[in-house]
């Protein structure tokens, strides 16, 4: 069931309605967030669909091949990255989607997706890495990783 609609007010139906109503058996995704839902001693995390799982990283990768087009593929393997990107934690939960505490790795995963896929189509001006080991660290490299001087820290 994927209620999409925001805000929560708007949504279709709620995860508890949704997990209750199916006794459990249903996967659930929203366009917002829900708490986790507790049936039959079974806990369920809802996951929030949210674009926030692949353009920052599908945007990183193109940009960082130059890539001359995006063709829907490329949208494919980026999803296939996200579902990849699963833990057996998140299976779990029942999550549609990974943790968002682990956005920054599910970005990185799909840059790469995003990389190999305009490589193997001929779409990137600057090849990265020829494996998916290879293209995972040159982006690794290229990532902005946010950091306080011991200024900033001071003043928190």
């Amino acid at each position: 069931m994927f209620a999409l609609s925001n805000p929560k007010t708007q949504a279709e139906a709620t995860a508890k309605d949704v997990y209750e109503w199916s006794g459990g058996r249903c996967i659930f995704g929203s366009g917002t967030s829900f708490e986790p839902v507790t049936v039959n001693g079974r806990t369920h995390a809802p996951g929030q669909v949210n674009n926030v799982y692949i353009f920052p990283g599908l945007s990183f990768g193109a940009a960082m091949c130059r890539a001359s087009g995006l063709p829907d593929k490329i949208f494919l393997d980026a999803a296939e990255a996200v579902a990849q990107t699963l833990s057996e934690q998140d299976l779990a939960e029942d999550r549609v989607v990974p943790h968002l505490d682990r956005i920054r790795e599910v970005g990185l995963n799909v840059a790469t997706a995003t990389v190999l896929g305009c490589q193997r189509l001929g779409l990137a001006s600057r090849p990265l890495g020829t494996t998916a080991a290879e293209v995972r660290e040159a982006l690794r490299a290229l990532m902005w990783t946010p950091a306080l001087s011991d200024t900033s820290k001071s003043k928190l």
